[in-house]
């Protein structure tokens, strides 16, 4: 079956109006097989261990250089984002403090995590948008049959450097903090890719992004320089010591790393750097002049699927502590707070109770210390008990 064959700017007006209807804010393509520029650095990272023990990062690393291995089919790689924040305010108070000065639970999520999971959500939009492709190819005899157009999508769950490859569409460039950032929507974007056998022609001579705000006035051969300037205010608020040097992230050291990947506790004697973090850190992005731009220049709200979710909001910190398997999962399912586990949630909420003085959850931590059935809870317990009781 030969390969179908498009015009970039033809693509650009297929995807126009069904990336406004689905909510995607910026749609890209790169010609594959393609160089990765960073690569090597990649390689890098992963030799000298600061994936901080996340062992799936390391898979297949060959693989995610090179998404045509084993795929001979492969001739593109489509690339989406869409917003789940209009950026951060400077005086967002929620990504540094959290839940510190009474504030609910839910302002120590992070803010990717706060409504339904990313994965269903982008995909979603994802398969609607190619499944508009295949329809409109196949109605300009593109194809002969809709079935032709084989379009594998994947968020954050394949094996794609879909950061390298938002760069290299043009969605932005890389920040000190290691984010993907878009001078204009920031670095709150949601990435995901399709791995198609449709081969693009004109990509050089086209628009990057090929929709959605333009990041930079004339493209690049590769992707975008950085434009952090002598900027360092992410290395500097980091809490956890997680970007020591610029572009580059020690995950071993990143308060996300602890409070969502790690089954165990954080680092022996690192507890009180949570502060009231429960779930993730947005404090590299908060303190972006580049996000602070875009909660200036919003156009519009995100998504609704990505606001706080009502039943969460119902919720304290003595629920979290106490919650059971069932519960969780009748709560959480559907959303990115799914990956802490019960235990792990368990945990993250005795850390930030005592990290912010809940004198008021004495007792409840205390049942917490005593009859968890999880060893790794009632360690945790105790030394959130002992913290209260000193500061009394």
């Amino acid at each position: 079956m030969a390969a179908p064959v498009l015009s970039a700017l033809q693509l650009r007006d297929i995807l126009d109006a069904p990336a406004r209807a689905h909510r995607i804010d910026l749609v890209g393509a790169v010609a594959l097989p393609r160089r990765l520029a960073h690569g090597p650095a990649y390689l890098a990272w992963l030799r000298d261990g600061r994936h901080g023990g996340l062992e799936y990062m390391g898979r297949d690393p060959v693989d995610r250089l090179d998404p045509t291995r084993g795929r001979d089919w492969a001739a593109s790689l489509l690339v989406f984002a869409q917003r789940y924040a209009n950026g951060w305010d400077p005086d967002d108070t929620d990504a540094r403090e959290g839940c510190h000065g009474g504030r609910p639970w839910t302002a120590g999520v992070s803010r990717y995590a706060r409504g339904d999971d990313y994965h269903d959500v982008l995909r979603r939009s994802i398969r609607r948008l190619t499944q508009s492709l295949r329809e409109e190819l196949h109605r300009r005899g593109v194809l002969r049959a809709e079935a032709d157009l084989v379009a594998q999508d994947a968020v954050d769950a394949g094996p794609f450097l879909e950061r390298e490859y938002a760069w290299l569409a043009g969605f932005g460039f890389y920040g000190k903090n290691t984010m993907l950032i878009h001078p204009h929507l920031g670095s709150a974007l949601f990435l995901g890719v399709a791995l198609t056998n449709l081969r693009i022609t004109g990509l050089a001579e086209a628009p990057r992004p090929l929709l959605g705000p333009p990041a930079a006035r004339a493209p690049a051969p590769e992707g975008m320089d950085a434009l952090c300037g002598d900027c360092t205010l992410c290395l500097d608020a980091c809490p956890g010591g997680a970007l020591a040097r610029p572009f580059t992230l020690d995950a071993g050291h990143c308060i996300s790393t602890w409070n969502i990947e790690w089954r165990g506790n954080a680092p022996a004697g690192r507890r009180r750097e949570q502060g009231g973090l429960l779930f993730g850190c947005d404090i590299c992005q908060q303190v972006c002049p580049w996000n602070h731009k875009a909660s200036r220049l919003a156009s519009g709200p995100p998504l609704e699927a990505y606001a706080t979710s009502p039943a969460h909001a119902e919720l304290g910190l003595a629920d979290l502590i106490r919650i059971d398997a069932d519960t969780f999962r009748a709560l959480f399912r559907r959303s990115p707070l799914w990956r802490t586990h019960p235990g792990g949630m368990c945990r993250n909420a005795l850390v930030v109770a005592a990290n912010t003085g809940r004198n008021d959850l004495v007792e409840v931590v205390r049942e917490a210390a005593d009859e968890d059935p999880d060893a790794a809870v009632r360690e945790v317990a105790r030394w959130a008990l002992a913290e209260l009781e000193a500061k009394r």
